[in-house]
């Protein structure tokens, strides 16, 4: 067997291989050995009929099963004798078969690529820092004030107004006929909330409790449902009962209803603040170690296999579309696939496994390693934060499968210390609301990014497809010619 071996782009090697046609003779011969004593030939008892018929008979199984046997073993063989480690099955193609002459063929495998990092020190980033204030802590205690809100019925007064969440029985009817999806009984309606269509909630607003009333609406034009879009309808309302939000109070027994571990408000303040500080911290940190990989990455050019890419690229595709389904929507009635989806996040994903190799060469040429005792801080740290103990927190991660994400996150931890400390930082204050609106600006960014890199994309595709269209027309007007080709009768004798 030959074998020639040749670096392909996005790191894969390309395998161009030559198979003896003796080699596929006896492979042949054992498949027909395999089937002698299974053949069923009309005439003949089952692995009764002879080797000559049975070869006739199942010529095609035979060539077919044992080519694809022999090709297969040839690409194990090519890559073990050439030290080639593959990280996704190879891609065969060009294969060449004709009687009494060698197989050749095509083979391209994934393999982990070579990363020569010449620069990972001396790059400057920004790091922000962010401080938790008794502001912050407030919010933080009106939405917990919120979650854990109750709906009592209205007594000091007789009508709906905003905030209210008002009991309805409704019937949407168009053209004088009810239609699908229209009609609910003991419905609560949160006042305010938006959840029906514009005009709705402000007719229920001033409704009392018994009373019925018509609500001449008309539905929005880019209304999801075609039958409904634009069109005018009337829900007929009728309301069941009224009640109003009611807050508990901020006092020592919320903070022991919130968290049963908690010695009180005060308490349960100083956790608070520690868990947003340790949120705002793990944020900025992300953002600027991103910074810091970027460049390395810009820096040392490097190909990543598309196994790496596919696998990162649909995890993206995949959280992006449960979000959807989480809100309660489906993307693919909005026209978004989960094809479309992986396409839009394809350059994202590309630049994540890069910059996760970046972190692992990294830690091995610095020698970074995580230690027992690094994990243990880890989870001390945040069995703390989740009032849990260290033991119930690892068997939880253990029972999920989650330590291994545990050990990589504590590595990007190490190898982001050692970074920070070799390139050059230049820190900045922000509050909590100003770090929130810098990231949402930075967010928008990236959208209009993504959808300039996708522009780009579709550009090219545009012009390839005209190119092809142009080059086939061009084809189509050239005179054709004739041409015949000598082929040669099997003998009866090769896959013997």
């Amino acid at each position: 067997m030959k074998v020639q071996v040749n670096d392909a782009e996005h790191s894969q090697k390309e395998l161009v291989v030559e198979i003896p046609y003796e080699v596929f003779k006896e492979a042949a011969d054992k498949e027909l050995d395999a089937l002698l004593p299974k053949a069923k030939i009309h005439g003949f008892r089952t692995g009764k009929a002879p080797r000559q018929v049975v070869r006739k008979q199942f010529s095609h199984q035979i060539r077919s099963q044992a080519i694809e046997k022999v090709i297969n073993e040839a690409v194990q063989d090519a890559m073990s004798s050439n030290n080639i480690v593959p990280i996704s099955q190879a891609h065969i193609s060009d294969v060449v078969f004709e009687d009494d002459k060698p197989i050749t063929f095509t083979a391209r495998v994934d393999v982990f690529p070579t990363l020569n990092l010449s620069k990972y020190k001396d790059f400057s980033f920004k790091k922000i820092d962010v401080e938790i204030t008794d502001k912050d802590i407030d919010e933080a205690l009106v939405s917990l004030q919120e979650r854990d809100m109750t709906y009592e019925p209205v007594e000091n007064r007789d009508s709906i107004i905003s905030g209210d969440v008002a009991v309805i029985d409704f019937e949407g009817k168009k053209d004088g006929v009810a239609f699908e999806g229209g009609t609910a009984k003991g419905y609560s309606l949160n006042i305010g909330s938006g959840q029906f269509i514009p005009g709705f909630e402000d007719g229920v607003i001033g409704m009392k409790k018994g009373e019925t009333k018509d609500l001449n609406l008309t539905f929005p034009k880019e209304y999801n449902n075609a039958e409904l879009a634009g069109k005018d309808v009337v829900f007929t309302v009728t309301v069941q009962e009224i009640k109003e939000k009611v807050k508990p109070e901020l006092n020592d027994d919320f903070a022991r209803d919130i968290d049963p571990n908690s010695k009180g408000l005060n308490d349960l303040k100083a956790k608070l603040k520690k868990g947003l500080q340790q949120e705002a911290d793990r944020a900025t940190q992300v953002e600027a170690f991103g910074q810091i990989l970027e460049q390395i990455v810009k820096e040392n050019p490097f190909d990543v296999p598309y196994a790496f890419v596919k696998e990162q690229t649909d995890r993206l595709a995949y959280n992006a579309m449960n979000q959807f389904y989480q809100m309660g929507l489906n993307p693919e009635q909005v026209g978004i696939s989960f094809e479309m989806m992986a396409q839009r996040y394809i350059d994202q994903a590309r630049e994540q496994v890069k910059q996760a190799l970046v972190i692992n060469e990294v830690a091995k040429l610095e020698n970074i390693v995580v230690e027992n005792e690094d994990i243990d801080s880890y989870l001390s740290f945040h069995a703390e934060l989740q009032d849990k103990t260290v033991a119930d927190l690892k068997k939880e991660l253990e029972a999920q499968m989650q330590m291994d994400a545990v050990r990589n996150e504590v590595l990007g931890d190490k190898v982001y210390k050692y970074l920070a400390g070799v390139n050059k930082g230049k820190n900045s204050k922000m509050s909590k609301q100003e770090y929130e609106a810098h990231k949402l600006e930075e967010q928008a960014k990236n959208q209009a990014k993504a959808q300039e890199g996708e522009e780009k994309e579709e550009k090219k595709e545009k012009k390839k497809t005209t190119a092809k269209k142009v080059e086939k027309e061009e084809s189509e007007e050239k005179p054709k010619k004739t041409t015949a080709k000598k082929t040669t009768k099997k003998k009866e004798s090769d896959v013997e």
